[in-house]
Parts: structure tokens; sequence; C-alpha cells
């Protein structure tokens, strides 16, 4: 089966990349949760400086799928999607710790894990981004495929992703997994 994932994809400078207007985290506050709270979000923008913003989200990678002791992490066969059984969710926080870039995180009103679910097939966030930075692919469903996704997801996790020198885009990705864990 094939998964899809979403994808940050920023466009020349004149057609445009993330403003860091937020609007993809209220509208999925919204979609999921019927309130304008980026907390309750399952997409994070984060900012760097000099005006970088990247929108963050499940890479759809499955490194969680076996995690929850409660077997409440499934694969939508519809979508592709990996998703995260709400309403039985116990907020016990193992999937946090499995999540190689960060992006489970719990829900500060009822306690549960969030993820993202990709809206059922049809992403809020990429429906409403003004900048049109945001996209759904689809990948190929190969398994070399899938071992790059898990692959970078694993990287990330283990701070093995090697790039030359120690590049703008090295700290951003470390930056960022520290932002999204709340590390220190």
């Amino acid at each position: 089966m094939a998964r899809s994932q979403i994808l940050y994809s920023p466009r020349s400078e004149l057609e445009g990349r993330c403003t860091g207007c937020r609007l993809c985290e209220l509208i999925c506050s919204l979609s999921h949760v019927g309130v304008f709270n980026p907390d309750r979000a399952r997409v994070r923008v984060v900012s760097f400086d000099g005006g970088l913003d990247i929108p963050v989200t499940c890479t759809q990678c499955g490194l969680c799928l076996d995690k929850c002791p409660l077997g409440l992490i499934k694969l939508d066969d519809g979508t592709g999607a990996i998703v995260i059984d709400e309403q039985k969710c116990t907020g016990c926080r193992i999937c946090l710790e499995w999540c190689p870039i960060g992006v489970i995180t719990v829900d500060p009103v009822s306690g549960k894990a969030l993820k993202c679910d990709l809206c059922g097939g049809s992403p809020e966030c990429v429906k409403y981004c003004p900048s049109r930075v945001l996209h759904l692919v689809e990948s190929s469903g190969s398994k070399a495929t899938d071992a790059r996704r898990t692959g970078f997801a694993s990287a990330l996790a283990n701070q093995e992703l090697m790039l030359v020198g120690r590049s703008a885009g090295a700290s951003a990705l470390q930056s960022t997994r520290k932002i999204l864990t709340k590390e220190e």
C-alpha cells in the first residue's frame, strides 16, 4: 500500500515560502477539535533566526506503529496514514518517545497523544496554506521509498544525519528536533 505524507516545499522567492502565518496550525486544530488552538494542532511551524519558518508534521515513517502497549496505532488502509485511536488512548506517552522527529504530541486538554492523520486523505493544512508550500504526496509504495523514509526519520532520531561540515541545514534539523521535543 502506498503511503502519503505532507511535505513542505519552498518555492522560489517570487512565488512564496512559508510566511509563519500559522494558519496551518489554526485550521488543523479547528478541523480536529473545533477550536483555534495551535497547541492542539498536529502540525507545528518552527521559526528560526533570519525569518525562516518551516511547517513540520508526521512523515508517516511508521516507527511508532508497534510501540503502543494497547495497539492503538494503526495504518489506515484508506489514506495510508498512520493513526492513533485518540478515543481509546490512555495518554501513557510511550509513542512520543519513539517518534524520531518529535511530532507526536500530547493534547493539553485531553492528555491524549496527537499526530497527523492526513485529515482522512484531504489535509486541511494543505488546502488552506496561503503560500501553497504544503503538499500531499503519495509514495510509490516501494520498499526503497519506505526504507528512505524510515531511514531519514531514524537518522534524525539518532542525530546521525551526516552532512558535510556544520551546514545551516544540519543546524536547522537539530534545532527543529529540539524545539519540537522541547529539549534544552
